[in-house]
């Protein structure tokens, strides 16, 4: 494998060595659509001898006239007319790619998980918007809680986890703190944690989450896993806001609920599994400008 790529790099460094200077031949061709050196002179900003001397620079590197020079401007040589539309097309060509490239700059895909997007990330986009007023930013929630960029095109993501992952750079946003959260006719019914006892619990992943809970609290006697499961907090904590029970969210993500009247913490003690939302994206990309914005812009939200 290394020797093939050792043949392929000699190859590449072959085609350049035969180039001429590329500035030359984009002199060239500048000149030969002007028709005069003194119009290619003015299309670059400079004098109508340096346009001279880089033709003469490309005539002497390919071993042959390109132009004839006349009182009235300049006329293609055989050779130079053949020269012109492969240049055209290879500077076309090359356009082309940077354009694509400078639009791929313009767009940042951003995967998280769905909760997240919709409950924390969604009241956050006029924001986002406004500081990343250059980058179209597309939100998935597909496949949302690998760090896995190799075979898609997405450019970072936010994933909930311990930050422990190969290959990324993992920057920790904010803290998974969980607390009950219910409806507030159903927060009504509970004046103290002891009260959980007559609720119904509502579960999701993990599954230990309720009876870690009740120990923080210091709560015995109430059974910690009775109560329907979901396979997602979303519809834990739609069927909270329906006054179904009692589910355990995070309160980073529910803030908006609460502040809303939609949902309510009725307790104080929150419990920390030790995990987190992390902003992770390949090495790679850490320098670039719309991954560095986002990275800054997501740390400012998430302290305040």
């Amino acid at each position: 494998m290394l020797s093939m790529r050792t043949d392929h790099t000699s190859r590449a460094l072959g085609f350049y060595r035969r180039l001429p200077n590329p500035h030359a031949i984009e002199v060239f061709a500048l000149a030969a659509r002007a028709g005069s050196f003194s119009g290619a002179a003015r299309e670059l900003a400079v004098t109508q001898s340096a346009v001279s001397r880089q033709v003469q620079q490309l005539e002497r590197a390919l071993g042959t006239p390109l132009f004839v020079r006349h009182k009235g401007g300049l006329k293609l040589t055989t050779e130079g007319a053949a020269l012109l539309p492969i240049v055209d097309d290879a500077f076309a060509m090359l356009a082309n790619i940077c354009d694509s490239l400078r639009s791929a700059s313009q767009v940042l895909t951003l995967r998280m998980p769905p909760t997240l997007a919709a409950r924390w990330f969604l009241p956050l986009m006029p924001a986002l918007r406004a500081a990343l007023a250059e980058v179209d930013v597309r939100i998935t929630t597909q496949d949302a809680w690998q760090p896995r960029f190799e075979d898609n095109d997405i450019d970072a993501a936010i994933v909930h986890g311990e930050g422990h992952w190969a290959n990324v750079e993992a920057v920790k946003l904010m803290p998974e703190l969980l607390a009950p959260v219910c409806s507030p006719t159903v927060a009504a019914r509970l004046k103290t944690p002891a009260d959980l006892k007559h609720a119904l619990l509502l579960h999701c992943e993990p599954l230990s989450a309720w009876a870690r809970w009740l120990e923080a609290a210091e709560l015995v006697g109430i059974p910690a896993h009775r109560g329907p499961t979901f396979d997602t907090l979303e519809l834990a904590l739609s069927a909270a806001t329906r006054g179904q029970g009692v589910a355990l969210g995070d309160l980073n993500l529910v803030s908006e609920a609460i502040r809303d009247g939609v949902l309510v913490a009725p307790f104080e003690c929150t419990l920390d599994l030790g995990v987190a939302y992390y902003l992770v994206y390949p090495p790679h990309r850490a320098t670039t400008a719309k991954i560095s914005a986002l990275r800054d812009w997501l740390l400012t939200v998430a302290a305040a």
